[in-house]
């Protein structure tokens, strides 16, 4: 049975009441209100609404809204799980460092940032665990001269930190 999509869109208020209902942050309520309007609409264009010829009309499709509203709050519920769980396992609070910690962090960035790039490249390196010979081979420069730039980057850093 087709049903116009007014008529689908004239129960968008208890819609929303089922979304409240069933605990849907306010924030994430009109995308999934979007979600179950346009399922509902590609199903009645599909033919997937028929109800049966002893009850109205009306509340078939109140009762069929109804249906798609619930089924797609679990899975919105499903994705907020899986979100949060993903979320969680990125979060280390045993390795985070401390408050203090993060600040030095981003003066020691700032300081950085003053050196040559060259020398920033192979001090950078060496803090990741790269010898001066891998440094070498990656940079295309000699091992020799890797060396000279780590020291004179260390040198720079040094007097930039004090």
């Amino acid at each position: 049975m087709h049903v116009p999509f007014d008529a689908i869109m004239r129960e968008s208020g208890m819609i929303r009441t089922v979304l409240r209902q069933l605990a849907v942050p306010a924030g994430d309520q009109p995308d999934l209100m979007q979600e179950i309007l346009l399922s509902a609409w590609r199903s009645v264009e599909a033919g997937r609404f028929q109800p049966y010829q002893h009850v109205p009309v009306k509340k078939a499709l109140r009762r069929w809204l109804f249906a798609i509203a619930w089924h797609h709050v679990i899975h919105y519920r499903e994705r907020v799980y899986r979100w949060h769980k993903e979320r969680a396992a990125c979060a280390t609070p045993d390795n985070a460092p401390s408050s203090f910690g993060q600040v030095e962090a981003r003066l020691a960035l700032r300081c950085l940032e003053r050196l040559k790039p060259e020398l920033r490249a192979v001090l950078a390196g060496t803090a990741v665990g790269y010898t001066a010979e891998e440094l070498a081979a990656e940079l295309g420069a000699h091992p020799g001269t890797t060396n000279k730039r780590l020291h004179r980057g260390r040198k720079q850093l040094r007097k930039i930190l004090r």
